[in-house]
């Protein structure tokens, strides 16, 4: 009897035993879930690496901007100074003006500028802003409003003026004997021995008349001749009704 007692007790307390392990784990397990549940932080996925990346692009679009204002900006600011034109006082003499005056006259561009230039180089002086239409791209129109911003000095007119003015009367005097040597020719169209048979002068000093209406481009009035410097003044005003253009 005394045994069975013993058993039963033992059974009882190991059932009491189990039971309170039981308990302590369920327990501890409770209080680890409760406690991870606690410490663990839940982030949701890719938010930083994509806050990080929106950050960056961010950034980069801001700089990409300065840097596109900044190109900007020193466009504009290069651009004004190489299109910005030197303020000119108008009207300008045409036998003293330079590139960078021409190139302020409104629709002369660097290469129109440049063609005056070298067509004044090469007649020596502008007596007549109508000489500027043997000039390559200038026209009537062209040359209407070029006539606002230049003009020809009283001076280098002259050349003109006054082979017309002091047309002596040489010509009226001129033997009959003269009049049947000489004959009219036209200095724009007769060759140089053409020249020099009609005027009676030297063949080269017909040839430099042929070769100064290359270079202007053909004589716009008489005494333009006087620019060949194959005749004097003296010369023209005898020659000078036989003379065409």
């Amino acid at each position: 009897m005394a045994d069975k007692s013993k058993k039963a007790a033992f059974a009882k307390y190991t059932a009491a035993a189990i039971a309170a392990v039981l308990i302590i784990g369920v327990t501890v397990t409770t209080i680890m879930i409760k406690a991870k549940r606690k410490d663990v932080v839940v982030i949701e996925p890719n938010k930083r690496s994509a806050d990080s990346i929106k950050d960056s692009s961010a950034n980069k679009d801001e700089k990409k901007d300065r840097e596109i204002v900044t190109k900007r900006s020193e466009v504009k600011q290069t651009g004004s100074s190489e299109t910005a034109k030197p303020i000119s006082s108008f009207p300008i003499d045409i036998n003293k003006a330079d590139l960078a005056q021409l190139c302020t006259i409104d629709g002369v561009g660097g290469s129109t500028a440049q063609r005056i230039l070298d067509y004044r180089s090469s007649v020596g002086v502008i007596s007549s802003l109508d000489m500027l239409l043997n000039v390559d791209g200038i026209g009537e129109k062209t040359l209407k409003k070029l006539e606002n911003y230049l003009f020809v000095s009283e001076k280098d007119k002259a050349v003109i003026a006054n082979a017309k003015t002091t047309t002596s009367t040489t010509a009226k005097n001129t033997s009959k004997s003269d009049e049947r040597s000489y004959k009219q020719v036209n200095i724009n169209s007769a060759e140089a021995k053409e020249i020099a048979q009609a005027l009676q002068i030297s063949i080269d000093k017909a040839q430099m008349i042929v070769e100064t209406r290359g270079k202007i481009g053909g004589y716009v009035a008489k005494p333009q001749i006087l620019l060949s410097k194959a005749i004097s003044e003296d010369e023209f005003n005898k020659l000078e009704q036989y003379i065409l253009v």
